[in-house]
């Protein structure tokens, strides 16, 4: 019988997710630049960022759009950094001007899985070892994510604050 530890500890904390909001010209180009600043930034292959849903309404002169990606980076053999992020907005056909909001949910995780001796062992590493290495994986994960919250501004051209 194997037990299973995970921690998880969210990145932008006291808040449960980053919200960014944009209103101007041409609100959608995040979607054509988006994957690319996973990959770059994240340093993530193609298949590694899913797309579960897509919606998009262009009946009405307003076109409204709707899309969900998520994606877990490796920070070690146990870390990993998840973020899941919802862009939503609308955008006219004729003027191009919309409004759009990207809302932004990054968390830790930390999952280990242990038999009945390990256990012990991994409690012992834990505490003299792991836990400063978790650590700086922590804030590593941090400063990725502020990476790309500032790569996110320069595409609408805008400020944006990172997280502390």
């Amino acid at each position: 019988m194997s037990d299973k530890y995970a921690f998880t500890d969210n990145l932008v904390y006291p808040k449960e997710k980053e919200v960014l909001k944009y209103k101007g010209p041409e609100p959608f180009r995040f979607y054509g630049s988006g994957k690319k600043l996973f990959l770059d930034v994240f340093e993530l292959a193609g298949k590694d960022i899913f797309e579960p849903k897509i919606k998009w309404d262009a009946t009405g002169e307003t076109k409204t759009f709707w899309v969900k990606w998520e994606f877990a980076k490796n920070m070690d053999s146990w870390s990993k950094l998840k973020l899941s992020i919802t862009f939503q907005g609308c955008q006219n056909s004729r003027t191009r001007l919309g409004e759009c909001s990207i809302s932004m949910s990054p968390k830790f995780v930390t999952e280990v899985k242990t038999g009945f001796l390990q256990r012990y062992f991994w409690w012992m590493y834990y505490y003299l070892y792991y836990k400063n290495q978790r650590i700086y994986q922590f804030y590593r994960a941090k400063t990725i994510f502020n990476q790309f919250k500032l790569k996110v501004g320069e595409v609408y051209g805008m400020q944006v604050e990172e997280s502390i």
